[in-house]
């Protein structure tokens, strides 16, 4: 299986990153991946009053709606990082970030509700309230593939081990981790972090994530990679937009799991 991990740099503006995710979709597929994979906010990235104009119910968004399309059209599966939702049409007052993924046939086989809120004082000038804007997903998701199964999760996910182990006991062989880690904490736990929840489940970690700044003075770490179910870094991006690749052997878990 060959896994393409889109580093990108989401602005407030939809339609410039909607053009980013079907153009990255089509040259993933043309370098022959099965997969394709995006970051969290892959759809949108700015302050709350421009997320929640540009986030609709799952059937309407735009985002969704045309990387599914992008998929059937190339043939290849597509992980939308996370968008912002709305659950129904009379509740708009708060979103939820949802990470979904769509199959080769553009049907969307999975969708995970980010249940831990990234609700942290970094400093007195960069506090983080997500909370105040989107609801918490409650259940864990493990998806189905042709590939074996696909544990998702979402950033600040990280943080929480426990959920990771609910994944690979749930027979979870890759897990996907979008990301839009600040700076500050990327330098100082991206890496290590990855590495950990690998050594732990002994699972392959897809981790595309956001770099560079979006709007004021919010920015991101980037440093997208992809670690083996033994924690080796298979490739990292170095923190520029773009795609890296790389193949994944899905009986390498298994084999792992099996020593421990």
């Amino acid at each position: 299986m060959k896994v393409a991990l889109v580093e990108m740099t989401s602005l407030p503006t939809l339609n410039v990153n909607l053009k980013t995710i079907v153009n990255s979709i089509k040259i993933s597929s043309k370098n022959n991946a099965d997969m394709v994979v995006f970051p969290e906010n892959c759809s949108c990235l700015g302050p709350s009053s421009i997320m929640l104009k540009n986030a609709e119910i799952e059937a309407d968004h735009p985002v969704l709606c045309a990387a599914s399309l992008a998929a059937k059209k190339y043939g290849i599966y597509v992980l939308l990082g996370s968008i912002a939702v709305f659950r129904s049409k009379a509740n708009k007052n708060k979103m939820q970030n949802r990470s979904i993924l769509v199959d080769r046939k553009g049907k969307v086989i999975a969708r995970y509700n980010k249940i831990n809120m990234f609700d942290a004082k970094i400093s007195d000038k960069e506090i983080y309230r997500e909370s105040n804007r989107y609801i918490p997903g409650k259940n864990v998701v493990v998806a189905n593939t042709e590939f074996g199964k696909i544990g998702l999760s979402i950033c600040y996910d990280l943080r929480f081990p426990n959920m990771y182990k609910i994944l690979s006991e749930k027979g979870a062989n890759i897990i996907t981790i979008p990301s839009a880690f600040t700076i500050t904490t990327g330098r100082a736990h991206w890496e290590i972090l990855l590495r950990a929840r690998a050594i732990e489940n002994s699972c392959w970690i897809l981790a595309p994530a956001q770099v560079g700044t979006h709007y004021g003075k919010r920015s991101t770490w980037g440093h997208s990679m992809i670690v083996d179910p033994w924690g080796k870094i298979v490739i990292e991006n170095k923190g520029d937009q773009g795609i890296i690749y790389g193949d994944i052997d899905i009986n390498k878990s298994e084999k792992i799991k099996n020593i421990f």
